[in-house]
């Protein structure tokens, strides 16, 4: 038996104990001293700021074109006009009309920075998370996730077997963004699938639950392919977001 890492995760837990960020009281309920704001970060803080909530601020006015800018190179490419126009459609969909920004609060950690934005709309009141890199570059937008995992997990196999490679991404977690691009997952996947032959669909699929030692939860999927059965299996951690997956051969 053979196992392959597909998404390279690292030694995470350390970063990631207590990590949810499924209500807008999440910035304030961190005590983890790495995150703890210096004065000497204040600048940046404040640049992450004011590009966060602009980014934020030219989505809700539809003025899709600008917000490129913002993104690192490796991103550019999914911000097309199509699924930008998708996504805004789907927000407005579920969340209702867009009414103000509430507050922003930037947490800056030794990988990525976070800048967690509170909404409100019609329906909900949510925080949207832009996360930038080292460069001050913004490598994904995460949203909250109310789904269970066993849906992200089908999702997120069927978004990449039908080509959707930046809609899979977005459940990536945010740490995770800074280094792996919708690129890197099609070029992954066209491997698995030189190897195996065509994907024909999703066999099984179990659950195994975290405990309170291990708070991460794993799906465990069983892919049928046209020459080999494959089992793949997602590592999810509180927030419902994915730290982990590797591809098991049989």
């Amino acid at each position: 038996m053979k196992i392959s890492r597909f998404i390279a995760v690292g030694t995470l837990s350390v970063l990631l104990g207590g990590f949810s960020y499924q209500t807008s009281g999440y910035a304030q309920k961190l005590h983890l001293p790495f995150l703890t704001a210096q004065s000497n970060t204040q600048d940046t803080s404040a640049i992450l700021k004011e590009k966060a909530e602009t980014m934020i601020e030219l989505f809700f006015a539809q003025d899709f074109e600008k917000i490129t800018p913002y993104a690192t190179p490796e991103l550019r490419d999914d911000l097309s006009q199509e699924r930008m126009e998708r996504l805004w459609n789907r927000v407005n969909t579920k969340n209702g009309k867009f009414k103000a920004r509430k507050q922003t609060q930037v947490i800056e950690t030794p990988g990525s920075d976070l800048v967690f934005v509170t909404l409100e709309f019609e329906n909900v009141t949510e925080d949207w998370i832009v996360i930038f890199n080292d460069s001050q570059e913004v490598v994904g937008v995460d949203f909250p996730n109310i789904e269970n995992i066993e849906t992200i997990a089908q999702r997120f196999v069927e978004d990449i077997a039908e080509g959707n490679y930046s809609e899979a991404r977005g459940f990536l977690h945010p740490f995770l963004k800074e280094s792996i691009f919708s690129t890197q997952i099609e070029t992954e996947w066209n491997q698995i699938i030189a190897q195996n032959g065509d994907f024909k669909g999703i066999k099984d699929m179990r659950v195994r639950l975290g405990s309170s030692i291990d708070s991460t939860d794993i799906v465990v999927m069983d892919l049928q392919f046209n020459r080999a059965d494959e089992q793949i299996v997602i590592i999810f951690d509180s927030s419902r977001s994915i730290i982990g997956l590797d591809f098991v051969e049989q």
